[in-house]
């Protein structure tokens, strides 16, 4: 497996992939799946890859997901269980959106190391070119979002989930703007709350041992219950 290393292994990851080495013991084995992937154990990291697809930039992807860890960032780990506290919160989120969610906040943070590194911004998500808001998709949220005072739980959770995807997306050429002013008008509570979340994210610094975002997490979620609690969702 080692062998693969030549291939894995570019001008712009090398000094990574030197620095993780430091920090774990790192083994690679074969991913039964297409894709690449990786876990941590301590101090052992374990790398899946595609044999069939051997790809610098797919490893970067799993390197930079240990170099989070390393920093004790472990956002799926620590946004799980501050959602599962609230009963209201967690019956809002669905599986689908707390994976969403965690995902658009790893990946607000992964940005800046990959394209540091001197990667393409295009290669950073596989959904580069998808738009994650249009019309037609906005017409059917207005029409399913609120009707006679309750409001509908998958919209919801489609309006959270949408909200990060837009906030995330790295293409440049998707314009967003019009899409948020009209998330504003539907919903100004949870849209105000949502963007107050994201903000203080982006203040996060990982590499100061002296910061944390449990706090941000927190009030995320004290947010959201007040803006439930007056709800009726079904």
């Amino acid at each position: 497996m080692k062998a693969h290393l030549t291939l894995l292994i570019d001008d712009k990851n090398i000094d990574l992939w030197n620095e993780l080495s430091n920090v774990y013991k790192i083994e690679l084995i074969a991913s039964t799946e297409e894709g690449y992937s990786s876990t941590v154990s301590d101090n052992s990291a374990t790398i899946s890859i595609n044999e069939n697809d051997l790809s610098a930039t797919s490893f970067t992807h799993q390197l930079i997901h240990l170099y989070l860890k390393s920093k004790n960032v472990k956002i799926e780990e620590d946004f799980y269980p501050v959602l599962e506290k609230s009963e209201e919160i967690n019956t809002l989120f669905s599986d689908g959106l707390k994976e969403h969610v965690a995902y658009c906040l790893e990946l607000e943070l992964k940005r800046p190391l990959f394209l540091k590194m001197g990667y393409e911004n295009r290669l950073l998500t596989s959904d580069f070119n998808e738009p994650k808001m249009n019309k037609k998709m906005l017409d059917v949220l207005f029409k399913r979002y609120k009707n006679k005072g309750i409001y509908d739980r998958e919209a919801v959770d489609f309006f959270i989930g949408t909200f990060f995807a837009m906030k995330s997306c790295n293409n440049p050429a998707f314009k967003y703007h019009k899409h948020f002013i009209a998330f504003q008008e539907l919903d100004k509570e949870l849209y105000t709350l949502l963007s107050e979340f994201w903000l203080d994210w982006k203040t996060f610094d990982m590499e100061d041992t002296e910061d944390s975002y449990d706090k941000i997490l927190q009030y995320f979620i004290e947010d959201l219950t007040g803006w439930v609690s007056e709800k009726t969702i079904s």
